[in-house]
């Protein structure tokens, strides 16, 4: 018996096939800046998407990213008047469930 793994899809293709390719391209550009500097630091793209405190547009690498509706559901967050939707029924995917970092319990005295 076979077991199908969930497809999952990152939010580089989110952006692309829900239009938001401009924002896409946004990530190329900060992308392109890090590498030229050597950094081969990854990012939570879906983080930076969502904004930061009361919807603030995030800023990395001196490029201010738009906040995205669908970047504050993904990451569980309130969302704010500024966010962009461009399309009322998008959903953005669900978050992927890694195991790679387990919450970490508070032990019992």
């Amino acid at each position: 018996m076979t077991t199908k793994k969930a497809k999952r899809i990152t939010c580089r293709n989110w952006l692309n096939a829900n239009s938001y390719e401009d924002i896409a391209a946004l990530m190329d550009q900060a992308e392109e800046r890090m590498a030229a500097r050597g950094s081969k630091q990854r990012r939570n793209w879906w983080e930076v998407l969502a904004g930061g405190v009361n919807g603030k547009p995030s800023v990395r690498e001196g490029i201010e990213f738009p906040v995205l509706r669908a970047a504050q559901i993904h990451e569980g967050l309130e969302i704010t008047p500024n966010a962009i939707c461009r399309n009322p029924n998008e959903k953005p995917p669900s978050a992927w469930r890694t195991g790679r970092w387990p919450r970490q319990r508070e032990a019992k005295s």
